[in-house]
């Protein structure tokens, strides 16, 4: 259903994803016989893939059987999944899970949202409301190939991330050179789902204890709003070829995402703020070195101040966030008990903060 979407889509070059649901409704209907809201899913689903593969420049098709639907119409009773299929007739999935699912699943002031359900897994996706408590003060985080670096002087090491990436990367080219000519199993070996998940792995962790610390202090966190990084390290720029495959497979903005998804699942505040002269910035005298080189990992100020590189960046990141914080209001009592009285507290939601989004697993 989603290809012949797909090819009515391109045939009659038809522009978004309502005009598609309303022009293939009725068609899709009457071909598959199926329920009526079917055909919204497919328009949703075909719509998606075509806008993805024009920016890719790629010939639109689904490649792998897919399923999403809408949260009115399924049913999710424990461990069953009831799927609207033909007028009258419904499928059930049982569904097994474990225990970090089955708090998302029955925890009631979740709302639920919309089910994706592919060959061997159903991902349900959940939303809240968050009150969010003014902040006592900013944390900035200064992002590195090999740790991120707070202002308060917490590190937390990354090395693990670049490690896998080498790792991977020379049994990819030792593969390469024993199949020099198969182009089948270079794109099959191209990326490594395995590689892939011992990554987000120890992404999940750095963002968790980061969120986590924030939530416990009351602290904002503020990131460097990274964008233009490996446009600057393309070939031709007389960087080495490991340079730029290590600027490449730098995972900074999927850490970002996952600091930015659980600090609103968590009622955290975050600001993303500009990275230029954050580490050539004395954060005391407001100096700027411009002769620091990459490699020099601390540096001089002429007015006598020893600065860490990474650690004045992210002090030169937290100072530039502007979210209002109750220890700027009266710096006296930041810490203690004091700096909350007199002052009221702004209760805000987080309009649709998501979660974590649920993985069930289909019974065998």
């Amino acid at each position: 259903m989603i290809n012949d979407a797909i090819r009515i889509c391109l045939s009659e070059n038809i522009k978004g994803r309502l005009k598609l649901r309303n022009r293939i409704y009725k068609e899709v209907q009457v071909r598959y016989g199926v329920a009526s809201c079917l055909p919204y899913c497919v328009a949703e689903v075909a719509w998606s893939i075509v806008k993805k593969h024009k920016r890719w420049h790629r010939k639109p098709f689904a490649k792998r059987l897919m399923f999403k639907m809408d949260a009115a119409n399924f049913s999710l009773n424990y461990s069953i999944l009831s799927l609207p299929f033909r007028k009258g007739e419904r499928v059930l999935v049982p569904l097994r899970y474990g225990e970090y699912q089955r708090s998302f699943l029955g925890d009631k002031t979740l709302k639920r949202g919309c089910v994706t359900m592919t060959e061997s897994s159903v991902v349900i996706a959940f939303s809240k409301e968050v009150p969010i408590e003014e902040p006592l003060r900013r944390v900035g985080y200064d992002l590195n190939e090999k740790s991120i670096v707070g202002s308060d002087g917490t590190r937390h090491d990354l090395s693990e991330v670049a490690r896998l990436h080498t790792l991977y990367g020379i049994r990819r080219s030792r593969f390469y050179e024993r199949h020099p000519t198969d182009g089948r199993l270079k794109r099959k070996f191209a990326s490594s789902r395995r590689e892939k998940e011992r990554v987000n792995q120890t992404l999940h962790r750095v963002s968790t204890l980061i969120v986590e610390k924030a939530r416990a202090n009351k602290e904002a966190i503020v990131l460097e709003r990274l964008k233009g990084i490996r446009y600057s390290h393309e070939k031709g720029n007389g960087e080495g070829k490991a340079r730029r495959r290590r600027v490449a497979q730098w995972p900074f903005g999927q850490l970002q995402a996952f600091i930015g998804y659980k600090a609103r699942w968590a009622g955290v505040p975050v600001e993303h703020v500009s990275p230029a002269y954050t580490s050539k910035k004395c954060n005391f005298c407001g100096s700027i070195n411009r002769k620091l080189k990459l490699t020099d990992r601390s540096w001089l100020c002429p007015c006598g101040a020893m600065l860490d590189r990474d650690l004045n960046a992210a002090i030169n990141i937290a100072r530039r966030g502007k979210i209002r914080c109750l220890g700027e209001v009266r710096p006296e009592a930041r810490g203690t008990d004091e700096a909350m009285k007199g002052n009221e507290t702004t209760m805000a939601p987080i309009p649709q903060a998501e979660a974590a989004k649920s993985s069930l697993q289909h019974l065998p």
